[in-house]
């Protein structure tokens, strides 16, 4: 390819190069030049006199270019770039206790993964997957399955060893809820009661708190929701504050 082949336009040259500097920077035009004219066999004292750079820029353009491609066109001060790829979002999933529901937010946008109490199983083999690739923490999975953290770091060695078999539950008989009495239970009822009563609503998190304030018993949200869940109450969210209305009608009508 030889050069003096081309035809070169003023006017031309005049508009594309304001367009170029108004886009990209009068910087970036610069070296993107002297780069291209190094190229076409234009000496640095030559590039140097015709962009008005002083020839040690000219030399260190093409030694950046060398190096690290295009990103050496802009300013190395600066903390974006247009031309390296956006270093990808860290995904950081989270666990959330739901009515009736374990939910794990993926950490990207609104995507989660919603997994009913009742599947304990389910829960048990997702969250020790995230757990042995690093996405959840030990501690923050061991509450939510209820477990110590030794047997959690356990449970999900063995499922790595020989899948879900090594996870399941074999015992037999009659399964005993050791923690949550029937005292315990009461006072889920009656503080679900109170809360839908005196708010409208209520959730895993509000419920364990009232019952630490009014009762001093620190229960974990996730398992509250799962004995509401259990003892039907959720069912009863709508309809019981309606009820308590037409009682009070009746009742001052009365």
């Amino acid at each position: 390819m030889n050069s003096e082949d081309l035809a070169f336009s003023e006017e031309l040259r005049r508009q594309r190069m304001a367009h170029a500097e108004e886009l990209l920077g009068t910087r970036v035009v610069h070296r993107m030049l002297a780069y291209a004219l190094f190229l076409l066999g234009a000496t640095r004292s030559m590039i140097a006199a015709f962009l008005a750079m002083p020839p040690g820029s000219v030399r260190s353009v093409v030694l950046a270019m060398h190096r690290r491609g295009l990103p050496a066109l802009e300013d190395q001060r600066s903390k974006t770039s247009s031309f390296k790829p956006p270093p990808p979002a860290e995904i950081t999933p989270t666990i959330e206790a739901e009515e009736g529901c374990l939910r794990i937010q993926l950490g990207v946008g609104d995507q989660a993964i919603n997994i009913p109490d009742e599947n304990t199983v389910q829960g048990r083999v997702v969250l020790l997957t995230l757990l042995q690739n690093d996405l959840l923490g030990l501690s923050e999975v061991a509450e939510a399955l209820g477990l110590s953290t030794d047997r959690t770091r356990k449970l999900a060695r063995a499922l790595v060893r020989n899948d879900v078999e090594a996870i399941l539950d074999h015992r037999r008989g009659q399964k005993t809820d050791w923690r949550f009495t029937p005292e315990i239970k009461a006072e889920i009822i009656q503080q679900y009661v109170l809360d839908i009563i005196e708010q409208g609503r209520t959730s895993g998190e509000q419920l364990s708190r009232h019952l630490n304030e009014r009762c001093r018993l620190e229960l974990s949200p996730r398992s509250i929701l799962h004995h509401v869940s259990a003892l039907g109450l959720s069912l009863i969210k709508t309809s019981l504050p309606a009820h308590l209305d037409d009682l009070k009608k009746k009742r001052s009508n009365g």
